[in-house]
């Protein structure tokens, strides 16, 4: 079954679903650049990164589920890559409302080392207090699936991006 269905077959079963969305890696391409890159010159680095149009078309089409809420949930590691993602969000994904767009920004204190790898889950649940019966979250970060998986547990159904590409 395609990851299309599979969210649809999951929406079946509840009257308000959220999806959680991540964006590096999951519908940007990943690059890696050192702490010290990003830290101090990370002008510019973010908004022309290539959108991944296979994971971003299919989201597309889940977005037009009726009962289901489409979210970007994304960490930023300064205010500078926060302003970027959005111009990006803007440009690649602007079928998904900019209300449901989460960027925590390390740069700003709402996440660091040690509470990385739960931050995402804990937003969700955030999201689950606030009205929606069950949450879908697609990422490509092991550790923070890991975290969500524990946090989260039946609340939420977790898929790894490779999910959405077989």
């Amino acid at each position: 079954m395609d990851f299309y269905n599979r969210v649809k077959e999951l929406c079946s079963k509840y009257e308000k679903v959220a999806m959680f969305v991540d964006m590096d890696g999951t519908i940007v391409e990943y690059v890696l650049y050192s702490d010290g890159v990003i830290n101090t010159k990370s002008k510019g680095l973010f908004i022309n990164k290539k959108p991944l149009k296979i994971v971003i078309d299919e989201l597309e089409k889940i977005n037009k589920i009726e009962n289901l809420d489409l979210f970007i949930l994304s960490m930023a590691r300064s205010y500078i890559i926060v302003e970027e993602k959005k111009e990006w969000l803007k440009k690649h994904a602007s079928f998904i409302k900019e209300e449901n767009w989460i960027i925590i920004n390390r740069e700003a204190g709402d996440y660091n080392d040690d509470t990385r790898s739960r931050i995402k889950a804990e937003k969700i649940l955030e999201k689950l207090e606030s009205g929606y019966e069950h949450a879908i979250f697609l990422d490509d970060d092991h550790k923070v699936l890991h975290g969500a998986t524990k946090i989260l547990k039946d609340k939420c159904d977790i898929f790894h991006v490779s999910s959405v590409l077989i």
